[in-house]
């Protein structure tokens, strides 16, 4: 009974706490259908008058279509820089045996503890002197950057997993290391590396910090940047506007999130395997 009993309240702690996470969606959701007079007469009730011009308003109002393929840009490049650098780097660096490999993965180690806003005015100066301010690759080289390092110690984890003799076998048929990386062990890593795709995504897609500081120009901005900046351009008057803006700039990380929750919990236990 005592068991019982303590499942139970468990189960209604884990409920409650759900319903705390679950919360701000709902109140952004239910904001975003309300006019600007309802929202102030009843925050956290239901519309009356389900608006959705909202959304064609906050389409058209700031550039979103600008933003997004900013966005998309960033994250796609991103993405593919870290995943193709950091596998290979992690393979290296598990996989093969060389003098500074505990040196290096080391070294790689330290990105994790350097906060962004440490560096931020270096990393602001040296991309004012290499001419590539108000680029896309003058962000997604910062963004690859600091990235790096937690791909790497993932999926280093799982490379460490996996037995050596696979690349014995491969060797004994003629494979050299790229061959048997590409052929052999790439295609065994493939749920690590769909966990490290969803997790560069939302990283990226919803990073704030390094897009506004080192983009100045609108026609560059990604949706975090725009979204803040269209916040001070129209206040707080219509915050029916503005749930419909938050609403849909966050649309791409909840669907991609929902469709691969399972892939992010193996990224949270994946540490659990590191030898």
């Amino acid at each position: 009974m005592r068991n019982r009993a303590l499942r139970i309240a468990i189960r209604i702690l884990l409920i409650i706490i759900g319903i705390f996470f679950i919360f701000p969606l709902y109140w952004m959701l239910n904001m975003s259908f309300k006019s600007k007079e309802e929202f102030y007469v009843t925050p956290f009730a239901l519309p009356k008058q389900w608006i959705t011009d909202n959304y064609t308003n906050a389409f058209h109002s700031y550039n979103f279509l600008v933003y997004f393929k900013n966005s998309l840009i960033y994250t796609a490049g991103t993405l593919v820089l870290i995943l193709f650098l950091g596998s290979m780097l992690a393979y290296c660096l598990s996989r093969m045996e060389w003098r500074f490999s505990k040196y290096a993965l080391s070294y790689i180690s330290l990105g994790l503890v350097i906060p962004v806003n440490v560096v931020m005015i270096p990393l602001f100066i040296m991309i004012i002197d290499l001419n590539i301010q108000n680029t896309y690759i003058g962000l997604i080289i910062p963004l690859f950057a600091f990235g790096l390092s937690a791909c790497v110690l993932m999926l280093y984890a799982f490379f460490r997993s996996l037995p050596k003799e696979l690349e014995e076998a491969a060797c004994i048929d003629g494979c050299n290391v790229y061959q048997s990386y590409f052929r052999i062990i790439l295609p065994i890593i493939k749920p690590a590396i769909a966990t490290q795709c969803v997790l560069i995504f939302m990283n990226v897609w919803n990073e704030f910090p390094l897009s506004y500081i080192l983009v100045t120009k609108e026609a560059y901005r990604p949706l975090t940047v725009g979204l803040a900046n269209f916040f001070m351009e129209i206040g707080v008057t219509d915050w029916g506007l503005i749930g419909a803006a938050m609403i849909l700039s966050s649309l791409p990380t909840m669907i991609v999130y929902a469709s691969a929750s399972e892939q992010i919990e193996n990224a949270l236990t994946a540490g659990a395997i590191l030898k």
